[in-house]
This record gives C-alpha cells, sequence and structure tokens, in this order.
C-alpha cells in the first residue's frame, strides 16, 4: 500500500486557498456581499467591512466573529460561510469550526478542509469511525496527501487497526515526507509500547534528518530517558547541538535531561500523535505567504492536545510573524516552566514587551527567569540586551557579565556575540579598556566577524589609535558585508582620517547608498564633500542628518557645521570632548 500521494502537500494547498480568500480585500465580493445589502449601510455592511480589515490584520478573533455575525443576516453566502468558517479555525474557535463544517461541505463539495476539520473534530472526541470518514474524504482523488495520512494513521490505532496504521506510515520515497514518515513511525511504535520497534523507528528517524531535526532529537532524548538511557540521551542531544550550537532550546532539554526532569512527553493516545502530525507540518511550513496556514494547523495541534507544548510556543511564534503582538505574548507566557521551550518562549515574550513600551515587566519576566535557573545563560543576555537597548550601561554590563560566568571557561566561537555586546555597553560607559580587552576576545573567538571587526577598529579610528590595523580590519569587514553601509562608512571614515579625501569620498559615497536615512553617514559624506571644495553639497548633508534625528550630542555639532562650516563644527566637538 502506497501511503501518501506524490504530491504530498495536496490538501495544504487547498488550505492554503481557503485563506487566501478569507483574507483577500473588501473590494471583490461576487456575491450577494456586494449587492444592495451591502450598500446600504446597515449592519451586514459594517460586520463584512471590520471583519475584512481583521482578516487583512491577522486578527482571526474579530474577523471570525465579525464574519459570523454578517453570516447570520445573510445564511446563504457562501463567501462570508467560508470566511467566517477558516477564521473560526484560525481563532482557535472550534465550537464555531464545528457548527459551519457540515454546511461548508455541502455548499462546496471540492472543499479538502472541511472534512479534515469534521475529522479533528471527530477524532477529538473519540469518535474513531466518523474520523475516518471525514479523513478519507478530505482526498477523494485516491491516495491521501500527508497530513490526511498521518490522520489517517493516528486515527487506525483508535479503531485496533494497527497494520493500516503501519502501512499508512511506511517509506514512499519522497525525502520531504518521509521525514514525517520516519518521525510518526518512531512515535506509534512508542504509543504501541513496542520498544524494539521503537527504538528502530527513532534511529530511522534520527538517520533521515541527520540528527539536525530539533522535533526528533527531543522526542528520541525523551524516549531513551523513559527507558533508563540518559546517557545515550545525553548523545543525541548533543549531536542536536553540534549542528545548532546555541540552540536554547537543546540546551534546555539538556539541561532538564541532567536534572532527572523528563525533556519531553510521550505519546501515548491517538490525539497526541495527530496533535504531532499538524505542529510538524506547520513548523515546515510557518513563512511568508504560508503564514495563516502555518497558524490554522497549529489550533488544531492544540485543539487535540491542549498540553503540547511545542505547538503552543510555534503558534507564539507564528502569531508573531503576523504582526499579533498581543496574542504572541498571551501564548508565550503560556508556555509551561517544565517545558524545553519555556526559556525562549519568556525571553521571546519580554521582547516583545521591552518593544511595546512595557520595560519594567520585560525586566521582571527576565529577572524571574534568570533566578529560576542560576546556571541559565539566556535569559542574563537577554535582560542585557534590555539594559543595552536603554542605554543603562552598567546593568547591561553585570548582566553580560553573569552571563559570560555561565558560559566559561571552555568558550565556544558562539560566545563572541556575549563579549561583543558587552564590550559595547562597556565602551559606552566609559571603559574602554575593559571594553577593548573584551572585542579583542570577541575576534579570537570568531576572527572574521565583520561586526566585532567593524566596532573595535571604528572605536580606534575615532580615538586616533591603531589607524593602519583598524584600515585593514575594515577592509576585510566590507569583503564579508559588501552591502552593509555602516561598515562602508566605517571604511570610509578611515579614509577620512587618514587625510585620504578622495578615497573617502569615493567610499562613503557607496555607504550612503546603502543607508541614505542614517544621520550618522550623512554627516560623514558633508564632511568629506567639505574637505574636496563641495561645500553646497556638504550643507545639504549636515541639514539632511539633522532632519534624520541623530543622537543628541551631535546635534549642536551638525548646526555649527551649518552656521559656521566643518571647522567650526569641529571645534565645538573638541570643546565638548575636552568637558567630558
Amino acid at each position: 500500500m502506497r501511503a501518501i500521494s506524490g504530491s504530498g502537500f495536496r490538501g495544504f494547498l487547498a488550505l492554503v486557498l481557503a485563506s487566501a480568500l478569507a483574507a483577500c480585500g473588501t473590494t471583490t465580493t461576487a456575491s450577494r456581499a456586494s449587492g444592495d445589502d451591502l450598500r446600504s449601510g446597515g449592519s451586514l455592511y459594517g460586520d463584512f467591512l471590520v471583519a475584512s480589515y481583521a482578516g487583512n490584520t491577522r486578527d482571526s478573533r474579530v474577523a471570525a466573529a465579525r464574519y459570523v455575525a454578517a453570516l447570520k443576516q445573510d445564511p446563504g453566502n457562501q463567501i462570508l460561510l467560508e470566511r467566517a468558517f477558516v477564521y473560526s479555525v484560525a481563532a482557535g474557535d472550534m465550537d464555531a469550526a464545528a457548527r459551519l463544517a457540515p454546511e461548508v461541505a455541502k455548499a462546496n463539495p471540492e472543499s479538502d478542509l472541511a472534512p479534515l476539520i469534521e475529522g479533528v473534530i471527530a477524532l477529538k472526541k473519540r469518535n474513531y469511525a466518523a474520523a475516518k470518514a471525514h479523513f478519507t474524504a478530505s482526498h477523494p482523488a485516491g491516495s491521501p496527501d500527508l497530513m490526511a495520512a498521518l490522520a489517517l494513521a493516528w486515527t487506525a490505532v483508535g479503531l485496533g487497526d494497527i497494520d493500516t496504521a503501519r502501512a499508512l506510515l511506511a517509506p514512499t520515497g519522497d525525502p520531504s515526507a518521509d521525514v514525517f514518515i520516519a518521525y510518526h513511525r518512531a512515535r506509534l511504535e512508542e504509543a504501541l509500547k513496542n520498544p524494539a520497534g521503537t527504538d528502530e523507528a527513532f534511529q530511522a528517524a534520527d538517520r533521515a534528518t541527520a540528527g539536525r531535526s530539533l522535533t526528533v532529537a527531543l522526542a528520541y532524548a525523551s524516549w531513551l530517558q523513559a527507558t533508563a538511557r540518559a546517557d545515550m540521551a545525553a548523545a543525541v542531544l548533543a549531536r542536536f547541538l553540534e549542528s545548532s550550537p546555541g540552540n536554547p532550546v537543546g540546551i534546555a532539554a539538556l539541561g532538564l535531561l541532567k536534572a532527572g526532569e523528563p525533556v519531553s512527553r510521550s505519546i501515548e493516545t491517538p490525539q497526541q500523535g495527530a496533535s504531532e502530525g499538524f505542529y510538524g507540518i506547520a513548523s515546515a511550513i510557518s513563512d511568508g505567504e504560508v503564514q495563516d496556514a502555518a497558524i490554522v494547523y497549529l489550533r488544531l495541534a492544540q485543539y487535540l492536545d491542549p498540553d503540547n507544548d511545542g505547538a503552543l510556543a510555534f503558534l507564539a511564534g507564528a502569531m508573531e510573524r503576523a504582526g499579533r503582538k498581543d496574542e504572541a505574548i498571551e501564548l508565550y507566557l503560556a508556555v509551561p516552566g517544565s517545558s524545553p521551550f519555556h526559556v525562549t518562549a519568556q525571553v521571546a515574550a519580554a521582547d516583545l514587551l521591552d518593544a511595546k513600551g512595557e520595560t519594567d515587566r520585560a525586566v521582571r519576566i527576565l529577572a524571574r527567569l534568570e533566578d529560576a535557573d542560576p546556571a541559565g545563560v539566556l535569559a542574563a543576555s537577554a535582560l542585557g540586551d534590555v539594559y543595552r537597548t536603554h542605554e543603562r550601561w552598567a546593568e547591561a554590563v553585570d548582566a553580560y557579565s553573569r552571563a559570560i560566568a555561565r558560559t566559561g571557561p571552555d568558550y565556544v566561537a558562539d560566545d563572541w556575540a556575549l563579549f561583543y555586546a558587552r564590550g559595547i555597553a562597556l565602551e559606552r560607559a566609559g571603559r574602554w579598556p575593559e571594553a577593548e580587552a573584551d572585542f579583542r576576545t570577541a575576534l579570537k573567538l570568531s576572527p572574521d566577524q565583520p561586526q566585532v571587526l567593524n566596532y573595535l577598529a571604528y572605536t580606534w579610528i575615532e580615538r586616533g589609535e591603531n589607524i593602519d590595523q583598524a584600515l585593514a580590519m575594515l577592509k576585510r569587514a566590507v569583503e564579508q558585508r559588501p552591502d552593509d553601509g555602516f561598515i562602508i562608512d566605517s571604511l570610509g571614515w578611515a579614509y577620512y582620517r587618514l587625510g585620504r579625501w578622495a578615497e573617502a569620498v569615493e567610499t562613503l559615497e557607496t555607504a550612503i547608498s546603502f543607508s541614505p536615512y542614517d544621520p550618522t553617514v550623512n554627516e560623514h559624506v558633508g564632511d568629506a564633500y567639505w574637505k574636496v571644495g563641495r561645500e553646497r553639497e556638504a550643507r545639504f548633508l549636515w541639514s539632511h542628518a539633522l532632519k534624520l534625528k541623530p543622537e543628541a550630542e551631535r546635534v549642536p555639532i551638525l548646526q555649527a557645521k551649518l552656521a559656521g562650516g566643518l571647522a567650526a563644527g569641529e571645534a565645538l566637538e573638541r570643546q565638548a570632548a575636552a568637558g567630558r
């Protein structure tokens, strides 16, 4: 039996189309919704417009509620029906989806989504015979697509038809599908309490992903842990971390393992297994144009298994990428402390809260997170980032120092970022010798890191130190980032400091082509123009720099340049430096 159709994602594509229909604008409705009812200015019109706007801004909750309200006033409208249905699923309102799914299936027999949802609802209720019928109806052409095959396999487990379940999870020859198949075969044998079969299937899944899949690594390690093979579990997680150094979820899982806490959850029911299927496919497709479809799949994963912490964390991320920041925060904070996703979810929530101006709350979350795991690096590092963003330099230095202390003494290449971040905070705090030492350490760990090369070299140039070395470092950085306006600006400024005006002009003109709205780049080009006699252009760029909101200390210097030329600005700059 061939378990999965060659296309693999036919049902998924139908879902994308349904989502696209739901997200379309208000100007194209070939239905009664574009007729007299909507032109009349009545409540139907209002509900439709609000729903359409909510859909375009990915506010699924409002869109679902308003489309349902509009549908009540115009129950024969197929467009309103399909939009109300899709958005109800996207909002996680499965009660509404359950009411609407039979109507959608009747109105549109070609719909793959409606029978899929009906199947999910039946599976949730343990009505396995009905679930099988619905999942089968979701692929009328014959062989099931990937998601339907996974759902049918777990439904077969519920029916006690293990042979069919295994047949549906047989390799297909399609590498993209077989990764999912191998993983679910392992989870199936785990649920069936078949140790030998579980070992064999997890080994196959691990080979299929070359140890690089977080999902497989967590599940495999959890199985090995549950069967008293903690050393082997640690090896699986270590192998994953070799391919993804510094992955916070992998690190958290290793920490849970060492503490004797469960790394992940086992699969014991068909509902949990199918939930993993929806979660896995959502994680594979969650970017760009398919974001809405991923959200729908993640909602289904949560519905089938509310304890699926991975699906919860990923749904939060999908909401963030969709611009639904408040919903993302709510979901991130709901990830339980026992989950390997907990730390990353808390950090993500804190980052979003800080971005919306709730910095104190963000700091409290990160401080609690750090207190709960004194050995953890991520919380302290994230706290340092928040302090640095708000120019709280001393606090940033302290937080980064705690993070660095927890990584050592055997630093790895990725630790360069911690030394770089602390170096910036130290430099801005006026502690240059310590900052310089951190930048040098960062370069020892990652010798060609363009950000570090740029920052250290630029600071040397500003201080009039190691000019030749700085110039060489900046050339290396530009080679690696040839389209980075800020790094190119640093190189141009080095030429300026060396009195190489023509090279400075040429290089800085390139920099401004990549970063036209940066006030520092505009000021630098203006300075270089002045040196080569292009004074009118220099004044234009200084004026433009002022309009681009430069740092406060640059404002009087730019004003002095505009009033009295470059020399006046430089004199004021020297005066300010002497006063510091």
